[in-house]
């Protein structure tokens, strides 16, 4: 199936080892991951006054994602008002489809007790939280109901400064961490009570109050973990390696999926080729704030699930990849095709594709239907976005050639046996396409009836020689903004 992909994170993969405090052989216990495991659910809210809700998201949600095997699904509401009431809290049972809920939202004048009453009650019940940063400021309803939910009571903060971070504790929540690190300017919360179900675990000095306030914490309220910081007003902090693995961490922590040694546990544990794709171009390309929520991976760097086609003897996955590859003994006569189960009409596709052996094309096919030619039932009649050699676009099965290499622009800038970076735009009867940063087709097909949903498919050519063709990345967002995003629509 395909999976959730949220805002980018390139530095996601690099990161993928000190953010989650894997070093050693600790590293090698991400390929204990199960394949047959769910991914956890994290639900994320955000929103509300007086921070960049938009850059934190991308950081915390990538990072997530990009550490461990989780799906985090993304509420985003109320702008930058102070009484805005985040719409799934007034539903039954609101959290049941989540394993944590992150709170990173700012609705300090959303003062209702009964209101208040449908959040905390969810995670009374058992649904494990994080909380972070202003969200020890919301729902200042006239009693502590919030704040023994959170585990601290913070009446407010002081002025913005860089202040050092000190661990006071051994918690697994704290590993790869130094005894000390700085915070770069932030906003240091004061903290009037630490409530008797929460530990501090790391503290900093308070330049108003002249003492230490606790700034990372846990709490057990009622059956649910909390994990607690008041660190992380400016996106500079949130950005940082030790936030974001404290984060991810944390967040692993209050769901029950967080070892000893400060890594995953198996069953969320990442395989190699899940990191990989977690990190890849596709996932770092910026989408419009609209598109992220509706962005998907085809292909999760694990297995095909997803997919269909002749899959043996020609497809696999290696290292994170797609394969397509054929010997000169079971060479297809006909193009062979690995099918999307989905059909899919307007989108965009963000990928990644290699030549390695042969001289072969390869493409992408779209707008058409699995087609057996020949005896070969994972063929494909529709349309062709070729690539590397002879790009271009071709019609499978009826018109052949419908557009050449325009202008030559995809040969100039294209990688005959490297990784190409391209972006597919296909809406209504038009396709344009992007290569390496550079927008090198724009075509309308003069036969609009001809474009119709279909599943997309990876081409391994027909071919007589030994050949392989490797495919990457494969985000996917249906009925995008009308313009490319990795370069300059052409004229």
């Amino acid at each position: 199936m395909p999976t959730a992909v949220r805002p980018p994170l390139r530095l996601a993969v690099c990161l993928l080892l000190t953010v989650i405090g894997l070093t050693g052989n600790a590293a090698g216990r991400i390929m204990a991951a199960d394949p047959a495991a769910r991914p956890l659910e994290v639900l994320y809210i955000t929103g509300g006054c007086c921070h960049d809700y938009d850059a934190q998201k991308k950081l915390l949600v990538g990072a997530l994602e990009s550490s461990a095997r989780i799906r985090t699904t993304v509420i985003h509401e109320g702008g930058a008002s102070v009484d805005h009431r985040i719409s799934i809290y007034s539903k039954p049972d609101w959290s049941k489809s989540y394993d944590v809920v992150f709170h990173n939202e700012c609705f300090a004048n959303v003062k209702d007790p009964e209101f208040l009453k449908l959040i905390v009650a969810e995670h009374a019940k058992g649904t494990p939280a994080v909380v972070m940063h202003c969200a020890m400021h919301c729902y200042r309803a006239g009693n502590d109901d919030w704040f023994e939910f959170c585990g601290v009571t913070s009446p407010g903060h002081g002025a913005k400064y860089e202040y050092t971070a000190t661990s006071i504790a051994d918690h697994p929540t704290l590993k790869g961490l130094p005894k000390e690190w700085a915070v770069p300017k932030d906003e240091l919360y004061f903290i009037d009570a630490v409530w008797p179900t929460a530990t501090p675990l790391v503290e900093a000095m308070s330049r108003e109050r002249k003492k230490a306030q606790a700034v990372v914490w846990t709490n057990q309220y009622g059956k649910a973990r909390v994990f607690g910081t008041t660190i992380g007003h400016y996106p500079e902090t949130v950005a940082t390696p030790e936030f974001l693995g404290l984060a991810t961490r944390g967040t692993l922590w209050a769901a029950g999926k967080l070892q000893d040694d400060g890594t995953p546990s198996a069953d969320v544990a990442l395989s190699p080729g899940e990191a990989k794709a977690a990190g890849d171009w596709a996932g770092s390309v910026n989408l419009p704030p609209e598109e992220q929520a509706k962005s998907v991976r085809l292909f999760d760097g694990r297995d095909l699930d997803g997919w269909e086609g002749n899959i043996d003897p020609y497809w696999t996955v290696e290292d994170g990849e797609i394969v397509g590859r054929n010997t000169a003994d079971n060479a297809p006569k006909v193009s062979t095709y690995l099918l999307t189960k989905k059909p899919y009409r307007n989108f965009r596709l963000l990928f990644e594709g290699k030549l390695v052996t042969s001289e072969m094309h390869s493409g992408v096919a779209l707008w058409g239907k699995k087609f057996d030619k020949d005896g070969e039932a994972s063929s494909y009649q529709g349309h062709l976005v070729m690539f590397p050699s002879g790009w271009g676009l071709y019609d499978l099965f009826r018109r052949n050639s419908i557009s050449g290499d325009q202008q030559g622009q995809a040969k100039a800038v294209g990688k005959q046996h490297d990784w190409n970076q391209m972006e597919i735009l296909a809406i209504g009867d038009r396709i344009r396409f992007a290569v390496n940063g550079k927008a090198v087709l724009d075509w309308t097909d003069p036969k609009p009836e001809l474009c119709e949903s279909g599943p997309i498919g990876l081409q391994l050519h027909s071919n007589q020689v030994p050949q392989e063709v490797r495919f990457r990345g494969l985000v996917l967002v249906e009925d995008p903004q009308d313009a490319l995003l990795t370069a300059s629509p052409t004229p």
